[in-house]
């Protein structure tokens, strides 16, 4: 079975394209291996766990020891300190072309305007060729800390939320942590095998 998908190109011309299942998990496999390598495991988590059926398959991506905040219930509208937080993220055949789905258990989920009272994460208009696991993870881990960056004040889910966002924004209670934590440092370069890297010595005046 093969997936087709639209999408505008630079030059903003309408482009279809497609994909066989092999190709979807190929595609799913390589962007575990990014996202296991993007952030910090100091603060951020993210664990594959067993797919139910029909879904390709079923990751867990969180934050640890980051101050952020959950509610739970739907009528829920005082948001309580946690240390950590975690979202299912279910990915279907025909990925990336198909949309991912995000939630949280419906009796501890993320306080935030982007997140419906059900504890389903809004995670913006999927655009095949652009949207990711990639994309959702950093959508998601922001919205844990509560970076304005990437909140959607127009689209929101929880208006509950909204004033007591602003709120902590203004008072720079948010976000929560430098958002740059969250990712894994950059990695060093490699020298050559028997290279010598010599430090120039300062000119000597005359």
């Amino acid at each position: 079975m093969s997936y087709t998908a639209t999408y505008i190109d630079a030059n903003g011309r309408a482009q279809t394209i497609e994909i066989s299942e092999n190709d979807s998990k190929e595609a799913l496999r390589n962007h575990i291996r990014a996202l296991e390598k993007k952030y910090d495991p100091k603060y951020v988590t993210v664990e594959r766990v067993k797919a139910d059926a029909g879904e390709l398959a079923h990751l867990k991506i969180g934050v640890k020891n980051v101050r952020t905040h959950y509610l739970t219930s739907s009528s829920d509208s005082k948001p309580k300190e946690t240390d950590s937080m975690t979202a299912d993220v279910i990915v279907y055949m025909g990925y990336p072309f198909k949309s991912v789905d995000a939630r949280y258990p419906e009796n501890h989920y993320l306080a935030s305007p982007n997140v419906f009272r059900s504890g389903r994460a809004c995670i913006d208009t999927w655009e095949p060729g652009t949207s990711s696991l990639i994309t959702v993870a950093d959508k998601l881990l922001n919205d844990m800390i509560h970076n304005p960056a990437v909140t959607r004040y127009d689209s929101e889910a929880n208006s509950y939320m909204d004033k007591w966002h602003k709120e902590g924004v203004a008072k720079g209670a948010f976000p929560t942590m430098n958002p740059k934590l969250l990712y894994a440092a950059a990695p060093l370069p490699r020298r050559r095998p028997h290279e010598v890297v010599s430090t120039p010595l300062p000119s000597r005046r005359r």
